[in-house]
């Protein structure tokens, strides 16, 4: 008889806790950890936010019922909570990150769901990386950096369109440095402990990880043009990767 897997026990946070969460950089493994382990109805992620009150006041109250407060927003849309809260994120190098959600746009509930899946579904691996979508731009376009800067969507973009890219990546490092850890994906497992120890959470990081591509694209599948377009497309968020990393060498 095949053994049962024990039940996690319960956690308690002594604060708030505000996980920024970019897509496709291991994060759903994150919240399943936080999930399973919270009371039931404490916990917001992916785009719960969505269906959230978009006047401002309204969504910050809501966001605010959340012992543990994750999503796929923007930091627009959590600056108000990072001083009374620990807060963490996780970046992955760029394009890695957009060949992880190109194959996760491959799922069916995905293209039910999102334009910028059945954009990928129906332009191919190499149309959806030259694509000039606005549902692919936002999802591609130095998206890492947008989010922090304030946010990805084309709305977002259009308001800060006065600034220089120097100018979009310094708001992005100034925001980045407000989070308690920021963590990378090609580290996870040290940066997701070391996240637990300043929550006082003895417990070892899980071995599993939720979502996990079986078959990941690489990027010897592509075109050596079309690699070079995708890295000018994410441009940004190399130097924003650079910065977390220079950061984290400082003695």
């Amino acid at each position: 008889m095949p053994k049962t897997r024990p039940q996690p026990g319960p956690i308690s946070l002594s604060r708030r806790v505000v996980f920024l969460h970019v897509a496709k950089t291991a994060g759903t493994s994150i919240v399943h950890f936080f999930r399973e382990r919270l009371p039931a109805g404490s916990i917001c992620s992916h785009g719960d936010f969505l269906g959230f009150p978009q006047h401002r006041p309204d969504f910050q109250h809501q966001l605010r019922q959340y012992q543990f407060v994750s999503g796929h927003f923007g930091y627009i849309d959590v600056a108000d909570l990072l001083r009374d809260s620990y807060s963490f994120t996780f970046l992955r190098d760029p394009v890695d990150r957009v060949l992880s959600l190109y194959k996760f746009c491959m799922h069916p509930d995905m293209q039910k769901r999102f334009a910028v899946a059945r954009a990928a579904r129906d332009l191919g691996l190499e149309g959806f990386l030259h694509s000039k979508l606005p549902e692919v731009c936002e999802m591609l376009d130095n998206q890492q950096t947008w989010q922090f800067a304030r946010m990805y969507w084309s709305e977002d973009r259009k308001s800060l369109a006065h600034l220089s890219e120097r100018d979009l990546l310094a708001l992005a490092q100034a925001h980045l440095s407000e989070f308690s850890h920021t963590g990378l994906t090609e580290t996870f497992d040290e940066d997701f402990a070391l996240i637990l120890l300043d929550l006082g959470i003895s417990e070892s990081v899980p071995r599993a990880r939720q979502f996990q591509t079986a078959e990941p694209v690489t990027r010897e599948e592509l075109q050596p043009s079309t690699l070079a377009i995708l890295q000018e497309r994410v441009a940004l968020d190399y130097h924003l990767l650079d910065f977390v990393r220079a950061r984290r060498n400082q003695p």
